[in-house]
């Protein structure tokens, strides 16, 4: 009876190992390291379909979104493991996606206007409280989502590919160039300024 009870717990943990060491040939999954260099805009409209990149000058105020590309450099590379294990049916032939780490976090960001945009925000105010960040079918403030990117590792290096979307439309002037001025947990500033944009 003993024999027959750990053959049958053999064949098991043969079973196992043979679907826990399935090759899919997923490489070592990466820790990718980098460092943000600059930045670039895009105007965005909402009615278009994804990515929402806008080639007209002219975009409804509550369509009107900013796609902020940051670019990066790779700095290091390291592997972290291979997929090993007896036990990894569920994970059999799916591959882990690698992890980009950022060296820096982002602080702050201050989105200007090169013309007056209401009463209470001349030119060269920061407008930061009348933008969100899409997030899925959400938007976020800013800072919340600023946040957030802290407490998580997010596996994109690019944190705003959803687009950055106008809440309030302007009532002094319609035609604006958006300046971004992002701050860097090292010290450094990122700049950049959209074309001009106008908004109805």
């Amino acid at each position: 009876m003993i024999k027959k009870i750990f053959f049958v717990f053999s064949v098991a943990l043969v079973l196992q190992l043979v679907a826990g060491c399935v090759d899919c040939n997923c490489g070592p999954i990466k820790k990718i390291y980098y460092t943000k260099k600059n930045l670039s805009l895009k105007h965005m409209d909402a009615t278009l379909p994804h990515p929402m990149i806008a080639k007209d000058s002219v975009i409804a105020s509550d369509k009107y979104g900013i796609y902020l590309q940051m670019q990066t450099q790779q700095l290091t590379v390291r592997k972290q493991y291979t997929n090993w294990g007896l036990i990894q049916i569920a994970q059999a032939c799916s591959c882990a996606e690698d992890e980009f780490i950022p060296t820096e976090q982002i602080s702050a960001i201050a989105i200007f206007s090169n013309n007056d945009f209401d009463a209470g925000h001349p030119k060269n105010t920061d407008l930061s409280l009348y933008f969100k960040v899409k997030r899925g079918k959400t938007v976020q403030t800013i800072e919340y989502y600023l946040n957030s990117l802290k407490d998580s590792r997010y596996l994109s290096n690019n944190p705003f590919a959803e687009g950055i979307f106008l809440q309030v439309a302007p009532n002094s002037n319609n035609k604006h160039r958006f300046r971004f001025k992002i701050t860097l947990s090292d010290g450094r500033i990122l700049e950049a300024e959209t074309t001009e944009v106008e908004l109805i």
